[in-house]
């Protein structure tokens, strides 16, 4: 396999898409230009999309809408964002275009996918590193998938733009801004958990833009001699509830670090999972670590995700309990 830009790889498959299947079309409101982060620039250079390559308006809400019908009708649509944040200014569109299998009786469907670069690591300031998790989540029919590891990045993609339905795809922007290798089929499902090492002790569940630190920090604990398990979460919406129990019964002791204040993440949702379900299994009380609540100042959007101090100490309070 071969090592390559993070981008670099998102903009060849996308072309790909495009290429394979004649119902993609590509919306966004610079896609025509390479957009923002250079996601289109690929598909541009190619004369046969052109077509179905479609430049949207400063206006979310009608784009998503605008998607949705376009799925109604038979296509494919890919949603380009320069920003999560959009989601929420177009959240009105959203909720219709989650709700079409529901409203319809499951006779329609609307098989669109949304990239969205969301947290911090672009220097964008602290608005745009919010964590938009809970209100997404609460959009009955939207599938959310949260992708923080560079190496899994495009393959999570290529999965996600099989899939029947609204889907909102995550994408961290330190995973965006590495280089990973890159190449070949995935072997298994990567819009589930996935458990990124198995440890005895505890188990830290993660996701997303705190994905980074939070794998920095459970090295440093299995360096320290710590037999501390690590699981990505991926999936936050539907949650993989069975998967999920399973993995906190290998240690009974767990850690949930996520992006956001302990408010606007759905760790207390996970933690729920866990009292609902694992209880049986669980040696100590669940430990959340967090970034701080929030608003950000624009040099200080790191503040959005828990540090790996923070995430190290929440391992050693539990191993330790």
């Amino acid at each position: 396999m071969a090592e390559q830009s993070v981008l670099t790889c998102l903009a060849e498959q996308l072309a790909q898409a495009l290429q394979a299947d004649e119902r993609r079309v590509l919306l966004g409101e610079d896609v025509r230009d390479g957009g923002m982060l250079g996601l289109s620039r690929v598909a541009v250079a190619d004369e046969q999309l052109a077509d179905r390559i479609v430049a949207t308006p400063l206006a979310p809400a009608t784009t998503f809408v605008h998607a949705a019908g376009m799925a109604m009708a038979g296509l494919r649509p890919i949603v380009l964002l320069p920003s999560a944040a959009a989601l929420i200014e177009g959240f009105a569109g959203l909720a219709e275009a989650s709700r079409v299998d529901a409203s319809t009786a499951g006779e329609r469907q609307a098989p669109m996918v949304i990239l969205a670069p969301c947290g911090p690591g672009f220097g964008l300031g602290g608005d745009n590193a919010a964590t938009l998790e809970v209100a997404l989540t609460a959009l009955p029919g939207l599938r959310v998938i949260s992708c923080g590891d560079a190496s899994r990045v495009c393959a999570t993609v290529a999965q996600a733009l099989a899939a029947d339905g609204p889907t909102v795809v995550l994408l961290a922007r330190t995973a965006l801004l590495c280089t990973a290798e890159v190449g070949g089929e995935p072997s298994e499902d990567l819009l589930v958990p996935q458990e990124l090492h198995t440890g005895a002790q505890a188990t830290v569940f993660s996701w997303g833009p705190a994905l980074a630190n939070t794998q920095q920090a459970v090295a440093d604990a299995r360096n320290a001699g710590f037999d501390v398990g690590l699981v990505d979460v991926v999936s936050l919406a539907p949650l993989a509830v069975d998967a999920l129990v399973a993995a906190a019964a290998t240690s009974g002791k767990l850690v949930i670090a996520h992006g956001g204040g302990r408010l606007q993440g759905l760790g207390a949702e996970l933690a729920a999972v866990f009292a609902d379900h694992a209880i049986l299994h669980l040696d100590a009380p669940v430990t959340r670590v967090t970034g701080t609540p929030g608003p950000w100042p624009r040099t200080g959007e790191q503040a959005a995700v828990p540090s790996v101090e923070a995430i190290r100490e929440a391992i050693d309070k539990v191993v330790n309990y």
